[in-house]
């Protein structure tokens, strides 16, 4: 074979020229430089086209191999390595002539033909044509590594790049003391959407939470100032109640998905790692990765298996969670947030908390599976779970609705849901209120009704049973007693609640009358109301990463906001452009924020790179670099 500026060392880890079975070289011209590109210009009427961008070709690369040693079995061997009906892409490792610099693509196979010697076909040389996959630049196959000890925000570190081109570095950050100003604890609160419908900022309640222990060993503070909820890494509004007690509830508004569930198809030890999940139904319906409670402990998966109906890349016991025996036929349900409640830092001040946004019902005395309503809605329609009104607020005309008692209206929340008429009318008004969960029954209180003519008064208490093609009464309110007198009526729940009903309302129907109601408490369909599992995680120290990572020598940053563990890893590859959390295996990709406008996130210039990490409050963590250099 004849001397070439590379060597061929080995394909898929097949060693290709250890000169007692197969010699090998590349084709001259093969390994350097970069394929060419198109233009793509765009035309220009009376103007010289301009360049609207390139496409970027790929690249082949082609060698001879010639067997040396048993002709009949090395050959059967070569054809196995190289076959064009494998779909999978190979590491194609080359080095320089004197054995150094070991790099490597990835690259198919196109084809693999014996060479042609004048007329007559060769028996023991072959040629290769490999396509390469993704990224033409040979890449070493060696991974740089540089680890960086970070004691102080804006703290920086140089990082030496001995490619001949950019490298996409991963970052592998991993605090390991507390940070000044962040918030000591955290415990993961598994929510589970249990109905088929979806929710938009559908209020939850979280807890309870023992508080009074909690400030009993200062981690938390007696007023709940630090008691914070993040729900994928942001912080969301949060509305306490029953603060430094047994029993502190707190509320926030989700947004969900329809629910997605399967049935475990195999028993689950209660000890032993797990690697999949198989289910006995479709798992198209869950994401591609993700998380799933079975029972009390969640398991973080990473895959689909479409045609087996598994779940795969599975870690258990996660998120504080513990392993527990599950039998075959238990639900496993897709948990759809990760949501946190962190606490300890006593010198935090209260929260920026937009109560416009709090939930319309009585938080102190609702819960998950019945809502309380002495507030029925606001001015500016943004309370959650507010009732929504038929007919317009006013007082003018012929009829309307109004929002304070007997016939008044308030520029603030609303204290009560009045419908009036003035005259016989064709239109109904009121007031109704849907669930995406269900409604199984309401009681109605502290009302008001009036008549001009004490026969003719006409007001249902009403819902809409899901599949129903009408209106069901609950109740129709009896007449007043004397005419043009406000007189106090209430409607007990329902001896029995009724199948699930997607609305309820009060409506007023053709008489010059008024109704009112002034509280009512709504029953929800306990099967699908949303199930708070809080007692299957444990509390876990926690440690609030807020960083910013510049290389001053190119101006890119990234930007992680993520709350993990203390001694846990978060591991940014700027080369695949993923983000994981390494306790579990889970994709934190809304963790990142990033300045570069080019392919990858934030690059290693050749030669020389400073740097620079900023996280306030930072005072010990370990930033590991990870690259391959890239050449040309």
């Amino acid at each position: 074979m004849a001397d070439l500026d590379l060597k061929v060392v080995s394909y898929d880890g097949h060693n290709l020229n250890d000169g007692t079975n197969y010699v090998a070289g590349v084709s001259p011209g093969m390994e350097w430089g970069l394929p060419d590109v198109e233009a793509q210009l765009v035309q220009r009427d009376g103007l010289w086209p301009i360049l609207g961008g390139i496409v970027r070709n790929g690249r082949e690369i082609q060698f001879v191999i010639q067997i040396v040693g048993s002709l009949r079995t090395l050959r059967d061997q070569l054809l196995r390595w190289f076959d064009p009906e494998d779909e999978t892409p190979k590491a194609f490792v080359v080095e320089d002539e004197d054995g150094t610099h070991d790099r490597y693509v990835n690259a198919l196979c196109r084809q693999c033909l014996p060479q042609s010697v004048g007329e007559m076909a060769s028996h023991d040389t072959f040629q290769i044509t490999l396509v390469i996959d993704g990224d033409v630049r040979w890449r070493s196959t060696s991974e740089d590594s540089d680890s960086w000890s970070i004691t102080a925000s804006g703290q920086t570190h140089v990082v030496a790049n001995g490619g001949s081109d950019d490298a996409y570095p991963s970052f592998e950050i991993t605090p390991t003391s507390n940070k000044a100003g962040g918030l000591a604890y955290k415990q993961f609160v598994p929510v589970t959407w249990r109905s088929n419908n979806p929710g938009w900022s559908y209020p939850v309640r979280l807890g309870a939470l023992d508080t009074s222990t909690l400030v009993g060993a200062s981690k938390v503070q007696a007023d709940g100032d630090d008691l914070r909820v993040y729900v994928d890494g942001v912080e969301v509004d949060r509305w306490l109640v029953s603060m430094n007690s047994a029993n502190t509830y707190l509320w926030v508004n989700l947004d969900f998905a329809p629910q997605c569930s399967a049935t475990l198809q195999a028993a689950i030890a209660s000890t032993g790692a797990v690697s999949t999940i198989g289910v006995g139904e479709d798992v198209y319906d869950f994401p591609e990765s993700g998380l799933v409670l079975i029972d009390d402990e969640l398991f973080t998966y990473t895959g689909r298996d479409l045609a087996d109906e598994e779940l795969t890349g599975v870690t258990r016991a996660a998120k504080g969670s513990s392993m527990a025996a599950h039998t075959t036929s238990d639900t496993v349900y897709w948990i759809q947030h990760e949501i946190l409640i962190a606490y300890g830092n006593g010198s935090l001040t209260a929260p920026s908390t937009d109560d416009d946004y709090e939930p319309a019902f009585a938080l102190s005395s609702s819960s998950n599976s019945t809502w309380a309503y002495t507030v029925f809605g606001d001015p500016n329609d943004k309370r959650t779970a507010r009732w929504q009104r038929w007919g317009n607020i006013t007082l003018a005309g012929a009829g309307g609705v109004y929002t304070a008692t007997q016939r008044v209206l308030i520029n603030s929340d609303y204290s009560v849901m009045g419908a009036w008429l003035d005259e016989l009318h064709g239109n109904a008004y009121g007031w109704y209120l849907n669930n995406p969960c269900g409604i199984v029954n309401a009681a109605w209180a502290d009302g008001y009704k009036r008549a001009e003519v004490v026969t003719d008064f006409l007001v249902h208490l009403r819902y809409w049973e899901r599949g129903a093609n009408w209106w069901t009464n609950q109740a129709t309110l009896s007449d007043p007693s004397t005419a043009n007198t406000w007189e106090a009526w209430s409607q007990a729940a329902a001896g029995s609640d009724w199948d699930a009903a997607d609305t309820l309302c009060i409506a007023l129907y053709f008489f010059a009358a008024d109704v009112e109601v002034g509280t009512v408490t709504v029953s929800l369909n306990a099967s699908e109301t949303p199930q708070v599992s809080m007692s299957a995680c444990a509390e876990q120290g926690n440690y609030a990463l807020s960083c910013t990572i510049t290389n001053t020598d190119t101006g890119e940053w990234i930007t992680l906001d993520f709350d993990m563990e203390l001694t846990e890893t978060l591991t940014v590859d700027t080369d695949d452009e993923t983000i994981t959390y390494d306790a579990d295996g889970s994709s934190q990709f809304q963790a990142i924020d990033w300045s570069s406008t080019r392919a990858h996130w934030l690059r290693l210039l050749p030669g020389n790179n400073t740097l620079q990490f900023d996280d306030t409050g930072t005072a010990g963590v370990t930033f590991v670099t990870k690259f391959e250099e890239r050449s040309y």
